[in-house]
């Protein structure tokens, strides 16, 4: 019996001291091992507040008689399609070093043109000024800024609509630029965007303005003035426009937004 005990005992033991050295202890970690940097999160407050005063900053001007190279529409639009592809490399660059995306289409088509001159502009070839044209995106303030200062170093900016610090009836927000080109010399037109703001505009609210448009024409056609139910309907969509832009908006002045 008591080898009986015995062996009982050491079976006992070692299967407990067995047991202890498998398990390995785990590691211990602290909540700072989790937490973002105070001194990171400061900078990117006052990054961020930088950014926002200088978006507020920036007034909207006008130079005195802007005017294309030259007035004849084809040697105009000859040009203007060369200063596309000059347009095209330049959006191009400033996206690639200040985060945003190059929204660049086909120089705008000689029907569209010639008509905008025919009924916009008295026939003045020279005063048409987004032949040549683009966008940047930007995901954030401070990129939407950084696209802004590096454009301005590399081109000659003659006029400036800050729609950031006065939006549109709608509240829709954005820089449109007109700069003229260093090597064509031809003017062309630039617009910074807020990747949000312009989500909204080119999707709902764009069939928004589609359904306000479709309204006011039928009245036109009838030959009447617009409904009461009309004019209440267009008032509902123009507001669900205003809210769709506001939300947009509201998203980048959030306190998470100034996180690095």
């Amino acid at each position: 019996m008591h080898m009986k005990s015995v062996l009982r005992t050491f079976f006992v033991l070692l299967i407990v001291f067995g047991r202890t050295s498998i398990a390995a202890p785990l590691p211990q970690y602290s909540d700072s091992d989790y937490e973002v940097s105070p001194y990171q999160t400061q900078e990117g407050k006052k990054s961020f507040q930088r950014s926002l005063s200088g978006l507020y900053s920036v007034n909207s001007w006008t130079e005195q008689n802007i005017t294309q190279p030259y007035s004849n529409f084809n040697q105009l639009y000859h040009a203007a399609t060369h200063a596309q592809q000059e347009l095209d490399t330049l959006a191009r660059e400033i996206a690639l070093h200040s985060n945003t995306q190059a929204l660049v289409p086909a120089v705008k088509s000689e029907e569209r043109a010639k008509e905008k001159i025919k009924t916009e502009l008295q026939g003045e070839t020279h005063r048409i000024t987004d032949l040549a044209r683009c966008s940047l995106v930007a995901s954030d303030i401070p990129s939407l800024m950084q696209s802004l200062e590096l454009l301005n170093k590399e081109v000659s900016v003659v006029a400036v609509k800050n729609r950031f610090k006065s939006p549109t009836a709608s509240g829709y927000r954005d820089f449109k630029l007109l700069v003229r080109l260093p090597k064509s010399q031809v003017i062309a037109e630039v617009q910074l965007h807020l990747e949000a703001i312009s989500t909204v505009k080119n999707g709902a609210e764009h069939k928004i303005y589609e359904e306000i448009q479709r309204i006011e024409r039928a009245s036109m056609t009838e030959e009447r003035n617009i409904s009461e139910f009309e004019l209440a309907q267009i008032a509902r969509l123009r507001a669900e426009s205003l809210n769709l832009y506001q939300t947009a908006w509201q998203q980048y002045l959030q306190p998470e937004a100034m996180a690095v």
